[in-house]
C-alpha cells in the first residue's frame, strides 16, 4: 500500500508556525512577570500596543506592556528582544543578513532570505545591514583597548611570518572622481603552517589586518604585534611581499627595528616573481626562460645577467618600446635578486611563506568583477566583514560582551580630567592600556583620569 508522498516543506511551515506560538507565549510570559519589578521602580502602565518584527523563525506581530515614569516611557518586552524603536527585523536577523552579504551580491541575499526565512526583504535592507555592522566596526575600534578583562598572553615566536599586499577594487565615491579604485591594504601575521589532513596545511596564530588607509593598516599591525608577541634573540622576521610601493623590505625592515628583532629574511613573492618571468620572456625563446627560472631556483646572479644580455642581443634596432620595457625588467630584477633566493637555501621552510594570494581570494571574489563598485567606507567596511566572517568573530560585532561596555563608557560623557557624575559602582574594572615599544599607561575608571 502506497500513501501520498511526504510534503517536507508543508512540514516546515508547520514547525514554523508552532515556533511562533512559543515566541508569543514566552513574550506574554515575560511581560507578566516583569510587571512587578516595573510597578516597584515607580512606572505605571500606561497601555497594550502592538508590534511587527521579522526574526529569524517568520514575520511575529506581538503585543507587549508600554510604562511610564514621569517623562520616561519604557517597553520592557522591547528591551528584552533587543529591538529599538522603529526597528522591523530583530538583531539575530540583521547579523545573519550581514554574513550572508560577505559571499553573495545584495540582490542574491534578498532571494536566499525568501527562499529559506521566507520573508521579503529588499537590498536596501541588506545595505542597512552592512551600514549597521560599519557602525560596530567604528565603535569597536574606538573602545579597542577596553575590550579584555585581562592583558592577553603573549606569544613568544621563532619565527613571525608578515605579508603585505594591495587589493584595488573600484570605486563609485563621487567626491572620488580623480581615482576610480579603491586599495585596500591588506596585512597578514602567522607563526608557521601546521599540517591537519595529508595535503591540507593551515596557518597557526593567523592575524589579518585590512584597511582603506595604508597609515592606519601599518598602524594597526604594529599595534597588534606590540599587544601579542614577545621578541628575543632568537626571534627570526620572515618577510614576503611583491616589491610593490608600500611593501618594499624597507618598510618591512622599519617593522623589524620597531620590534627589536635581530634577524630578517625578506623574500620576493614566488607568484609575483614566476609572473613577471613568464610575462616577459612569452617573446622569446623558451629555453630563455627555463635558463631564467634556474637562475632563479639556484640563486645564480651571473646566469641571470647572462640570460639578460642575450635577451639585448635579440631587441631589434630603433624598437625603443621593447628596449625600455627589457630596461626596466633588468633594472628591478637584478637590484631586487637578493630577495629571490629560495627557502632552503636560507635554511628555511617554504611552508607559510607566498600565501597571501590565497587569503585575498574571498576579498576578491566578493568585492571584484560584476560590475561591483564601492565606496571607501563601503569598501572597508565589507573586507573587515568577510575577515571576521571566516574567523566565525560575526556574531562577537554584533552581540560581544564589549557592546555593554561600549554603553556604558559612551553614556559617561567621557572627557578631560575628572569624569562628571561617574559611576562609583561598576562592574567594569580598571585596565591597562598598552602602547608602543611594550609601554603602557595605568587607566582609572572609576574617575576617568589618566
Amino acid at each position: 500500500m502506497t500513501g501520498m508522498r511526504f510534503d517536507e516543506k508543508s512540514f516546515v511551515v508547520e514547525l514554523e508556525d508552532k515556533r511562533k506560538y512559543d515566541f508569543l507565549k514566552r513574550v506574554e510570559t515575560y511581560d507578566a512577570n516583569i510587571a512587578s519589578a516595573m510597578r516597584i521602580a515607580g512606572y505605571k502602565r500606561i497601555n497594550q500596543t502592538e508590534r511587527t518584527v521579522a526574526f529569524t523563525f517568520g514575520e511575529v506581530t506581538f503585543s507587549r506592556s508600554r510604562w511610564r515614569k514621569g517623562n520616561k516611557t519604557r517597553c520592557p518586552v522591547d528591551e528584552w528582544l533587543g529591538l529599538k524603536k522603529y526597528m522591523r527585523f530583530s538583531p539575530e536577523l540583521v547579523c545573519h543578513i550581514a554574513k550572508m552579504a560577505t559571499a553573495m551580491s545584495y540582490r542574491q541575499v534578498c532571494h536566499f532570505v525568501k527562499e529559506f526565512y521566507r520573508l521579503e526583504i529588499t537590498k536596501d535592507t541588506v545595505l542597512k545591514a552592512v551600514k549597521q555592522a560599519g557602525e560596530l566596526l567604528s565603535e569597536k575600534e574606538k573602545f579597542r583597548f577596553w575590550l579584555e578583562e585581562e592583558p592577553t598572553k603573549k606569544i613568544n615566536p621563532k619565527i613571525l611570518y608578515i605579508e603585505g599586499d594591495g587589493v584595488m577594487v573600484k570605486s563609485s565615491d563621487s567626491a572620488r572622481d580623480d581615482k576610480r579604485n579603491v586599495d585596500l591594504t591588506h596585512f597578514l601575521v602567522h607563526t608557521g603552517s601546521k599540517k591537519i589532513t595529508k595535503n591540507r596545511y593551515v596557518l597557526e596564530n593567523k592575524h589579518e589586518i585590512i584597511h582603506t588607509n595604508y597609515d592606519k593598516a601599518k598602524e594597526g599591525l604594529l599595534d597588534y604585534l606590540y599587544n601579542h608577541y614577545d621578541f628575543t634573540d632568537e626571534t627570526t622576521l620572515v618577510t614576503n611581499s611583491d616589491n610593490g610601493k608600500g611593501y618594499t623590505k624597507k618598510v618591512f625592515q622599519e617593522i623589524k627595528k620597531a620590534l627589536g628583532i635581530k634577524r630578517h629574511e625578506h623574500f620576493w613573492d614566488p607568484y609575483h616573481l614566476h609572473e613577471k618571468v613568464k610575462i616577459f620572456f612569452k617573446k622569446y625563446p623558451v629555453v630563455l626562460k627555463e635558463l631564467a627560472f634556474e637562475a632563479i631556483n639556484s640563486h645564480k646572479r651571473e646566469l641571470m645577467k647572462t640570460v639578460l644580455d642575450t635577451v639585448e642581443s635579440l631587441i631589434a634596432d630603433g624598437d625603443d618600446e621593447e628596449y625600455y620595457n627589457y630596461f626596466n625588467f633588468r633594472r628591478k630584477i637584478l637590484n631586487n635578486f637578493k630577495y629571490t633566493k629560495p627557502a632552503k637555501l636560507r635554511n628555511l621552510s617554504s611552508k607559510g611563506i607566498g600565501v597571501m594570494e590565497s587569503q585575498h581570494r574571498k576579498i576578491t571574489y566578493r568585492m571584484k568583477h560584476r560590475g561591483m563598485y564601492w565606496s571607501l567606507k563601503g569598501a572597508y567596511t565589507m573586507s573587515r566583514l568577510i575577515i571576521l566572517d571566516r574567523i566565525n568573530l560575526v556574531d562577537d560585532l554584533f552581540f560581544g560582551n564589549w557592546r555593554k561596555e561600549y554603553e556604558y563608557y559612551q553614556n559617561q560623557r567621557l572627557s578631560v580630567g575628572y569624569l562628571r557624575e561617574a559611576k562609583e559602582q561598576t562592574i567594569f574594572k580598571s585596565r591597562k592600556i598598552f602602547q608602543r615599544a611594550g609601554k603602557f599607561t595605568s587607566l582609572d575608571r572609576q574617575k576617568f583620569k589618566y
